[in-house]
């Protein structure tokens, strides 16, 4: 029997032995494919559209008309204030007020010592007294002898001696009288009253100390070495009082508008006009400055002399122009601009030229397209760009 022949088995191409340059080729190629693959998806990513979200981080550049401002630095001041002194140098034997406390017209807030005034007050009206009584005696005289000289038992001319001698003794009353007048009336100045309702705004003097008001002497220092010429400030109301430049006090009127922004309270803008802008400057440093006085329109019961802050004038209304608020700017090596939105929303900075502010937005007078958009605050995805300040 003859067994047929059983042909060898196929060699599996998985078995197959490969040279080394086809297995480089392969290798090579591979890693091409990928790098063409990563290429091919980030230029897909780049040609997306932007999913980000833009208007938590920028504004729309608007045009707008603004109105002028001007600004300057204010200071609370009273409406009404007096430096209390006394009529005539002296001793101060009383005070009966402290700083901030309030006061009222004709109250007596401080008695000077009157010295040896009492004594001599005394003697002036035993003075008075006896005059009185002697003009009462001549007055009974002139009546008795005007009777004699009726019935022919006195001459004229001794009538009119005694005449003369009961006028002698009216003048000596009314000179009297004038005398304890004054005693009485330089009694009453040594209290020294409220001449108004207000607020003691400072004490200047102690019990004991001695006071010169100003005009009549050197008078005594304190411990700043001041000459002591009053003894309280009194003061009521509140106004604010800014110093304006000579170049910007032209754009103001009176009854204009304005804003007081407070160190104090900066979260409470006071509504304000122009009651007064004087009319002579005021020279420091070499710096010319106007006063102008402010009258308040809110009652604003904790204020307190002295304090300070920005006065915001409104002025005349401006051209349209484009707005950005004044947050965007920025300046950068000197430079002042914004930053708008460029490639793959990212801040890119460009230089502006500026104009009038007013309250949050300034005026951009060239550097900016409306519709344009500018960034306010910097996205958590942009890189921070050199020479930001």
């Amino acid at each position: 029997m003859i067994t047929p022949a059983i042909p060898p088995p196929l060699t599996s191409t998985t078995n197959l032995r490969q040279t080394p340059w086809l297995n480089w080729a392969g290798r090579l190629g591979l890693v091409a494919g990928l790098v063409a693959a990563g290429v091919w998806g980030s230029i897909a990513i780049l040609h997306r559209p932007s999913t980000r979200d833009l208007d938590p981080y920028t504004v729309v550049v608007q045009q707008q008309s603004l109105r002028g401002t001007v600004v300057a630095t204010g200071t609370v001041e009273p409406i009404r204030q007096v430096n209390l002194s006394p009529p005539q140098p002296g001793i101060v034997a009383a005070i009966h007020v402290e700083e901030g406390d309030q006061v009222h017209e004709g109250q007596v807030l401080v008695v000077m010592d009157g010295g040896d005034l009492p004594i001599r007050i005394k003697e002036r009206q035993a003075l008075l007294t006896q005059a009185e009584e002697e003009l009462a005696l001549r007055e009974e005289e002139l009546i008795r002898q005007h009777g004699l000289v009726e019935a022919g038992a006195l001459s004229q001319l001794e009538l009119s001696q005694l005449e003369s001698r009961h006028r002698s003794q009216q003048s000596q009353v009314l000179a009297s009288q004038q005398r304890l007048q004054e005693l009485l009336q330089e009694q009453q100045e040594l209290a020294v009253q409220a001449p108004f309702d207000g607020l003691v705004m400072e004490r200047f003097a102690e019990a004991r100390s001695y006071v010169t008001p100003s005009g009549t002497g050197s008078g005594s220092t304190n411990a700043n070495g001041a000459a002591k010429t009053s003894l309280l400030t009194i003061g009521t109301g509140h106004q604010v009082v800014a110093a304006l430049p000579d170049n910007e006090v032209g754009r103001l009127q009176l009854h204009q508008d304005a804003k007081v922004m407070l160190d104090a309270f900066p979260d409470q803008p006071l509504d304000a006009q122009v009651k007064i802008i004087a009319p002579r400057s005021q020279v420091n440093d070499n710096v010319i400055t106007f006063d102008v006085t402010l009258k308040l329109l809110d009652k604003t019961p904790q204020l307190r002399y002295g304090m300070s802050g920005d006065v915001e004038f409104l002025t005349e209304k401006l051209f349209p122009t484009p707005v950005v608020p004044i947050v965007a700017v920025v300046t950068r090596s000197g430079q002042s601009g914004v930053y708008v939105v460029g490639r793959d929303d990212q801040p890119t900075f460009r230089s502006i030229a500026l104009g009038y502010s007013s309250g949050s937005r300034i005026q951009v007078l060239d550097g900016l397209e409306l519709g344009e958009r500018v960034f306010i605050d910097w996205p958590s995805w942009a890189r921070q760009p050199r020479g930001r300040d």
